[in-house]
């Protein structure tokens, strides 16, 4: 472990904070793409209820 510390260059730690920041800039950019691929993925396992289906459902709650 302490090896591995020790053969960390200046190079390696720059080299892995401009990936980071490439890395963070990218989910930024793309960040609405990315809330909208996701919202989709869950609509396409629990898609929404009908307006015909939410009435019904509230007319049962309303009645018991």
């Amino acid at each position: 472990m302490i090896s591995a510390i020790q053969d960390f260059s200046l190079f390696a730690a720059i080299k892995l904070a401009l990936l980071v920041a490439v890395s963070g800039g990218l989910l930024v950019l793309f960040k609405p793409l990315l809330v909208g691929c996701a919202r989709a993925a869950v609509l396409v396992v629990k898609p929404k209820m009908s307006r015909a289906q939410r009435i019904a459902r509230r007319e049962l709650a309303t009645r018991v």
